[in-house]
C-alpha cells in the first residue's frame, strides 16, 4: 500500500499533489493490529505502524486520533472476529457437548501453533495494559462478557439436552471455561504443544458431565 498524507476523512488521504487517495480503513486497522499483537503496545513504535500500514504518521493520527486510538480500533476488530468464530463453532449443527469440545480443541490448536505463539490479542492486552488503561478496560471487559455469554449458552443447551450436569452453576462454569481458554493462550506462548493441551480439554468436558 502506498503512503498517503493527512486527510479530513478517515477513509482517505491526500497524495503529494493534493488529490484524495482512498485507503481501506479496515485493512489499515488489521495491519496495525498484527503489529500490536506480535510486539505489544508499548514496544510498537509509530514508525512500525507506518511501515505496516503504508501510511504517513499524519494520516494515522487523522484517522485514529493517536497510537492508543489505533490500538482500540485494532482490538475491537480482532475481538469481533474472534467472538464470531467462537459463536460459529459453538452453534454448528452438532450436539452441545461436541460443539463445546470442538471449540476448546480449536483453542489448543491455535494456541500451540508456531504462527500463533504470540498469543491472543485479548489476553495480551489485558496482561500488558490492565489495570492502568481505563480507556481500553471496557473494550476488554465487553469482549470477555460476550465470550462468556456464548459459553454459558452452550452449557445451558447441554444441560437442556441432558449432556451436562443440570446442577452446575452457570456463572461458575462460564468463569471456569474462560480460565481454561485463556490458560491455553498463555501456555501456548511457551513450549506447550497441542498434545499437551488436549488432555485438559478431556478433563474439562468430564467436569461438566
Amino acid at each position: 500500500m502506498r503512503r498517503a498524507s493527512t486527510s479530513p476523512h478517515p477513509s482517505s488521504a491526500l497524495s503529494e499533489r493534493g488529490r484524495p487517495r482512498e485507503f481501506d480503513i479496515d485493512e489499515v486497522t488489521r495491519a496495525a493490529g498484527r503489529v500490536f499483537w506480535e510486539q505489544g503496545y508499548y514496544a510498537t513504535s509509530i514508525e512500525a505502524l507506518c511501515k505496516s500500514t503504508g501510511l504517513f504518521r499524519a494520516s494515522l493520527y487523522s484517522a485514529f486520533g493517536d497510537k492508543h486510538g489505533l490500538l482500540v480500533a485494532a482490538f475491537d476488530q480482532y475481538a469481533e472476529g474472534a467472538i464470531a468464530r467462537l459463536k460459529e463453532r459453538l452453534e454448528k449443527k452438532r450436539s452441545p457437548y461436541e460443539g463445546l469440545r470442538q471449540a476448546l480443541l480449536h483453542y489448543t490448536k491455535v494456541s500451540s501453533s508456531l504462527s500463533r505463539r504470540h498469543g491472543c490479542f485479548i489476553t495480551n492486552a489485558a496482561i500488558e495494559l490492565l489495570p492502568a488503561d481505563e480507556a481500553l478496560r471496557p473494550h476488554i471487559e465487553a469482549a470477555l462478557r460476550r465470550i462468556a455469554a456464548y459459553l454459558a449458552a452452550a452449557v445451558i443447551r447441554g444441560q437442556q439436552a441432558g449432556e451436562f450436569n443440570s446442577t452446575l452453576d452457570e456463572q461458575a462454569v462460564t468463569t471456569f471455561l474462560l480460565c481454561v481458554i485463556q490458560g491455553f493462550r498463555v501456555l501456548g506462548k511457551l513450549s506447550f504443544e497441542e498434545k499437551d493441551l488436549v488432555p485438559v480439554v478431556d478433563m474439562t468436558m468430564r467436569a461438566l458431565i
